[in-house]
């Protein structure tokens, strides 16, 4: 799947590899017993940094504390992983999780957490990816945001490979 943002007069286009896919819809609340999971985004960027190509999605990981409706990632890996996707040649651009609707919408604290991260990390992005994986297939089933301080992108278009 193809997405399209601009943000901060930005352009950015987004691709999310069938593999990260397959990972969302492997880790998608399907159940009624199953609990929110998530992990962290790294792509390949373009040296203009106009286009990222999602290759990787991490987690969950047994020591993240995880509920119905709780996914609190242990940072302490994810600072590994960080670390090891960047000695590959991808870069860290963002989180997903899972909610338990079909269509899924953030919370406010999701809203506020990407903002935060957007803040706190060391990078050069234009803004930092939210992925929220619902219960149904994309695209009705993802939803994708683009987050700085200051703001948050929604798509402004979406394609099928």
């Amino acid at each position: 799947m193809i997405y399209r943002f601009k943000i901060d007069n930005t352009f950015l286009t987004v691709e999310l590899s069938d593999s990260v896919l397959a990972h969302f819809n492997k880790h998608a609340q399907h159940t009624d017993e199953s609990p929110e999971a998530g992990g962290q985004l790294f792509a390949n960027i373009a040296k203009d940094g106009s286009h990222w190509v999602v290759t990787s999605a991490t987690g969950p990981r047994p020591s993240d504390k995880r509920s119905r409706f709780l996914f609190k990632p242990d940072r302490r890996i994810e600072r590994r992983e960080i670390h090891a996707e960047f000695v590959r040649g991808n870069h860290y651009v963002g989180d997903w999780h899972t909610h338990p609707q079909r269509s899924p919408q953030p919370s406010a604290s999701d809203t506020l957490s990407m903002a935060e991260i957007f803040e706190k990390s060391i990078h050069q992005l234009p803004g930092v990816l939210m992925i929220i994986v619902g219960i149904h297939p994309p695209p009705e089933g993802i939803w994708i945001s683009l987050h700085n301080s200051r703001e948050a992108a929604l798509p402004l278009s979406e394609q099928r490979r």
